[in-house]
């Protein structure tokens, strides 16, 4: 059953520089893209499905220990809203790791530049990796997110999200 796989289309983590700074070596961090509230829209394509709407409304904050904690509110399209969470913390500059309530297994991340790409275990044997890019207006961020069973293809996923404050 393929419902789990519908709750996955939104958006993630993005650590980012600012717009001017985009190629400047900086260590990128969950927090600064997603502290705060941000909110995106997007379509999630199963194999050669009809594209499947949805809207996600996030809230982001550094936890005490130091992780970072990324609530989230998916909504698709005619269905009831699901809640989501996700905790990151930064394994070494540009590396993270974490746990998205979920997903199966950990979470891994790697930043580099103006974007974030993630990867994590939807259900046993398929598999979500994502693209975050920031866009140079420094709040649109592209995310682009492709769905495996075991290596073949089988999902798409395509969100703007919109940040709140910019990254300046």
């Amino acid at each position: 059953m393929l419902i789990p796989i519908r709750h996955l289309g939104f958006g993630l983590l993005l650590a980012c520089t600012g717009p001017s700074a985009q190629n400047a070596a900086v260590e990128l961090t969950p927090q600064q893209l997603f502290a705060g509230h941000s909110e995106g829209h997007g379509s999630l394509t199963i194999f050669l499905g009809k594209p499947q709407p949805f809207h996600v409304e996030s809230l982001g904050q550094l936890r005490p220990d130091g992780s970072f904690q990324l609530d989230q509110t998916v909504t698709f399209e005619g269905q009831p809203a699901k809640d989501r969470s996700w905790i990151l913390r930064t394994v070494s500059p540009g590396v993270y790791a974490g746990t998205l309530s979920d997903a199966v297994g950990d979470v891994s991340g790697r930043s580099e530049g103006n974007r974030l790409t993630l990867r994590y275990r939807i259900k046993s044997l398929l598999s979500m990796h994502q693209t975050l890019e920031l866009m140079s207006d420094g709040r649109t961020i592209d995310n682009i997110g492709k769905i495996t069973l075991l290596g073949i293809p089988v999902g798409w996923l395509d969100e703007t999200i919109v940040l709140e404050t910019p990254i300046r």
